[in-house]
């Protein structure tokens, strides 16, 4: 990775894409939390960071202001960045009418009709690290099931699972450092997805009832109540974002409680042995290690908590430093198994909070019970400091060595 200049104070010269914030990157929000709860940088053409959960809240649902037309913060001047993710990059009227369509393919019914297919693709994966003692839980396990769940509803070849590794790497890791690298993936996502589309137009009514298939036939609503089919950009784009959204955010948070379990034994033995625990844990492991960092775009000169923002610059709001806010959250830095009230923000907040939550959740749920029935005694084979996470806007361990134990 290239060397970056050191950070001189986090407040005033914050750097998210360092190894220093990917490594302590929760203690350096903790401490802007409390002196300087909106830091800025002269780096990325002019940044801001937005740390506290109610000040978070306020931004994300102003939308006029604080635009998504942008949704990261890298090297690229914000004005250059012209990527299309329908419809995460539209902001209100146009953004409903193009998320809208897309909501039942992720429907709490969807999702439930989906759990055997993760169960079955768990227990495959499972079933390939066969009789090892020392495993992976990111590389063997927790990068490999969000990408085969995605390639299965983009009805894909199994073997493309690697490339959507690569095109993920390349737009959320790597790319975030090396602009080239950002553009190579995104032109082969793009080129990939719009080949997809082709396939799909040209097999007609005997095209598969793929999520593929969903996206060319989506009509977008229109403010009079008639509707009109998706363009050719919104179905590239909500095809590209849905991968990405479905696979970086999804295994870095599994592979995150694999870490945790492997060296936290009295929290892997009591959710061993309380298996009822499942869903407020799944709930607690993504509030404590929620992976997003997302950006806005400053559309006009405007004030978070009193402090001063300037048009044509970008905001990251920190969804992992909201979710460890103490004005919000009772001993915030205590993961709880049975933490009950737990309105976490791991998922974002406002008209652009995850569409994919309820996928995420059961393949959370099933990813770990799975493992669980299977390895129900495992350690980090590596002392806790020195696995390594990722950098760039979603946060995860890059490889968690495991030691499993008879």
């Amino acid at each position: 990775m290239t060397e970056r200049p050191l950070v001189s104070d986090w407040a005033t010269d914050f750097d998210h894409l360092s190894e220093e914030w990917a490594a302590h990157g929760p203690d350096i929000l903790a401490d802007l939390r409390e002196r300087c709860p909106v830091a800025k940088t002269e780096r990325f053409y002019g940044a801001y960071l937005v740390t506290r959960h109610e000040d978070i809240v306020e931004t994300a649902r102003d939308t006029a202001t604080f635009s998504n037309r942008v949704t990261a913060v890298n090297t690229n001047h914000p004005d250059k960045i012209k990527l299309d993710l329908s419809p995460i990059t539209l902001d209100p009227p146009e953004h409903g009418p193009v998320r809208r369509p897309l909501m039942p393919s992720f429907s709490p019914r969807a999702t439930d009709e989906l759990e055997p297919t993760v169960l079955s693709m768990a227990e495959g994966l499972l079933d390939d690290m066969g009789d090892r003692k020392l495993v992976d839980g990111a590389l063997d396990y927790a990068q490999m099931l969000p990408v085969a769940v995605m390639g299965h509803l983009f009805g894909v070849s199994t073997e493309m699972g690697p490339t959507f590794r690569r095109w993920v790497d390349g737009m959320l890791k790597e790319g975030q450092i090396d602009l080239s690298i950002a553009r190579t993936a995104a032109r082969e996502v793009q080129e990939f997805f719009a080949d997809q589309l082709r396939d799909r137009e040209e097999l007609g009514d005997d095209a598969p009832d793929d999520l593929v298939t969903k996206v060319l036939n989506a009509q977008a609503e229109l403010p009079d109540g008639a509707t009109r089919p998706f363009g050719r950009k919104e179905r590239i784009g909500a095809l590209f974002v849905l991968m990405l959204g479905g696979i970086d955010t999804t295994w870095s948070t599994l592979g995150a409680m694999l870490f945790h379990l492997g060296s936290h034994p009295a929290d892997l033995e009591r959710l061993v042995n309380e298996p009822e625990l499942m869903p407020t844990a799944v709930e607690e492991f993504l509030r404590y290690y929620s992976p997003v960092t997302i950006a806005r775009y400053i559309t006009e000169d405007a004030e978070i908590a009193g402090c001063p923002v300037s048009a044509g610059q970008r905001v990251l709001l920190s969804y992992p430093s909201a979710n460890r806010d103490p004005d919000y959250f009772e001993k915030p830095d205590e993961l709880l198994l049975d933490r009950e009230n737990n309105r976490h923000m791991a998922f974002g907040v406002g008209v652009h909070r995850c569409l994919g939550s309820n996928l995420a959740r059961m393949e959370l749920r099933v990813g770990l019970s799975a493992w669980l029935e299977r390895y129900p005694r495992f350690e980090l084979a590596v002392e806790p400091d020195d696995v390594k996470w990722s950098v760039g806007p979603i946060r995860g361990p890059r490889s968690v060595p495991l030691r499993i134990l008879n």
